[in-house]
């Protein structure tokens, strides 16, 4: 009789495990028309900014369709700290 008791009580408990996860978000590109490639001057002026400042420079690239092929472009410089590891 145990037993049976038993097994009644694990049959609504695992009828709850059954839930599904959950789907992953949808995510959506949007491409922004009006970003301009930087200039060669420009991205080696702010290049020189952050290695004044000792700092290390981080280009932001995106990629742009030129004559049928994707090609990189640099949007942004962004200064980050340096990386200093220790061994």
């Amino acid at each position: 009789m145990k037993k049976i008791m038993c097994l009644l009580c694990a049959i609504p408990v695992a009828a709850c495990n059954t839930i599904m996860p959950p789907s992953p978000p949808e995510v959506i590109l949007m491409v922004d028309p009006r970003v301009q490639q930087m200039s060669r001057n420009e991205v080696i002026n702010a290049i020189h900014e952050c290695e004044g400042s000792n700092m290390r420079a981080v280009p932001i690239i995106s990629k742009r369709l030129v004559s049928g092929l994707m090609s990189d472009i640099i949007i942004d410089v962004q200064c980050y700290p340096r990386l200093k590891y220790f061994m």
